[in-house]
């Protein structure tokens, strides 16, 4: 049972990282990126070469992965998204689209191979008698020091406010003044930025290869769900209930059932609660 606890506090605030810029975006801009997901993929492998290809130091290695996913984000919405921002099945296919386009590029560039990514913060720490990676403790003191300044940002400053606004209700946000274009371009940006950092330490954590970015949609997607589109602290929730979830099969049952705790939670709130747990 401590093991459980452990292992999925820790996984759970990864998969919250990956998560929430995929539901700010859809909170904002009421679409579905599904592209969020590569470029978690596409940071993982830039981190990777830059930092043991290029031979460049860690820190600049995870700004140039930061960099790269938020310029693949912000490139995302100027260069079709915001044409089509009330046409949400466009967007859900052609960014799924870009996603399959990203891994193809990977593919071309590193191949299908699996690539280990040595950790970035190397040894173990013993926790209630449990070893633990410190890789995956520091990936979750990141997470969580990126979802604080998220909420921070949100609910204290001029421009978190006007998303709140805009997310709530539109119309009247662009009536009291509130420039969506500049709205929607600020919360790409943030989340391609979340994308980044939760690239690095989840190909870190797992291994790298061009389809890595499979498993953080279909995860991404079920804790959105379960949580609400759309809400950050629903989010938070449902990365929890998927984290401990998946902690528990994969300790106690098999491993190749790991994301199938998510997916049945999230049918289930879909059939007694569609909104999710937190949603609007």
């Amino acid at each position: 049972m401590e093991q459980i606890l452990i292992q999925g506090a820790l996984l759970s605030g990864l998969y919250a990282l990956i998560a929430m810029g995929f539901t700010m975006i859809f909170g904002v801009g009421r679409v579905l990126n599904l592209a969020h997901a590569g470029y978690v993929m596409v940071a993982g492998y830039t981190y990777f070469w830059a930092t043991y290809m290029m031979g460049l130091p860690i820190v600049a290695g995870f700004a140039i992965a930061i960099a790269v996913s938020t310029g693949l984000a912000v490139g995302t919405y100027l260069g079709w998204v915001r044409r089509f921002l009330n046409d949400p099945t466009v967007v859900f296919v052609s960014t799924f689209i870009f996603a399959l386009l990203l891994e193809h590029i990977m593919t071309l560039a590193f191949f299908r191979e699996n690539i280990n990514v040595p950790p970035i913060v190397v040894g173990m720490t013993q926790i209630m008698g449990y070893p633990v990676s410190n890789n995956l403790i520091a990936a979750v003191i990141a997470s969580w020091a990126c979802i604080g300044a998220v909420l921070f940002f949100v609910r204290k400053t001029h421009m978190g406010r006007a998303m709140r606004a805009l997310a709530m209700d539109r119309r009247g946000a662009i009536i009291s003044g509130i420039n969506p274009h500049m709205v929607n371009l600020t919360t790409w940006a943030i989340s391609g930025a979340l994308a980044g950092v939760a690239g690095v330490f989840w190909s870190s954590y797992t291994f790298l290869v061009p389809s890595l970015w499979v498993l953080p949609l279909i995860m991404s997607f079920a804790i959105v769900v379960i949580g609400g589109l759309g809400s950050i602290e629903g989010t938070i929730i449902g990365a929890h209930i998927v984290g401990f979830m998946e902690t528990a099969t994969v300790l106690a049952i098999n491993d190749k059932l790991r994301s199938v705790p998510g997916l049945v939670i999230m049918i289930i709130v879909l059939v007694l609660r569609p909104k999710g747990l937190l949603g609007r």
